[in-house]
């Protein structure tokens, strides 16, 4: 159950095998169905995702409507990770968006791993460090790049989640309307089809 995982911890780092026996002893398989909710706004922040199979949704909803943050999928790990460090309050939903299976890491057992061997820290650091470049890279995208730009290199760098997530998720992420990617859609397949 746990190789894809493994395989994952050690693109970050080299794990001895009791230090992969004391992380994995504790984490927990959690099957999830399309479209239930993970965690909601207001829960705390308790766990670390990876995504062992399937895909999840953060997003949150102001005047009713719900805007989509960031969609993760497999082999990528996922949190709320402001509220996990700070023990405090989740401002995202997140949901299943196809059948997902996820491995979930407790705060306290992070803890412990950080007190029990360094390679936890490191791991966690490099954890913290990629989590916050996603966020940063998120914000400067929308500050500063086109809505055209912006799907552009999603179907550059993961054209996959296009085509396995609602068009209306992916519209949100990008900031714009269903509409405005439609336009987008067609306007960039046209100019595929010409080149």
């Amino acid at each position: 159950m746990f190789n894809n995982l493994i395989k994952n911890l050690e693109g970050y780092l080299h794990f001895d095998e009791d230090e992969l026996a004391f992380l994995t002893a504790d984490m927990e398989v959690r099957t999830v169905r399309k479209n239930e909710k993970i965690s909601r706004v207001g829960d705390v922040a308790n766990h670390v995702y990876y995504i062992d199979k399937g895909l999840i949704r953060f997003y949150h909803e102001i005047g009713g409507k719900e805007h989509t943050y960031k969609i993760f999928r497999e082999n990528m790990w996922a949190s709320d990770y402001a509220a996990f460090l700070t023990r405090s309050k989740s401002v995202m939903n997140i949901e299943a968006l196809e059948d997902t299976v996820l491995i979930q890491l407790h705060y306290d057992q992070m803890q412990k791993g950080y007190e029990r061997a360094k390679v936890f820290e490191r791991f966690g650091r490099k954890m913290a460090e990629s989590l916050f470049l996603t966020t940063v890279q998120r914000t400067l995208d929308i500050m500063v790049k086109s809505p055209e730009t912006r799907y552009l290199e999603l179907l550059e760098h993961d054209a996959e989640i296009i085509r396995r997530v609602p068009l209306k998720y992916i519209a949100s992420m990008l900031g714009i309307e269903p509409e405005s990617l439609s336009r987008i859609r067609k306007r960039t397949a046209r100019l595929q089809t010409k080149a």
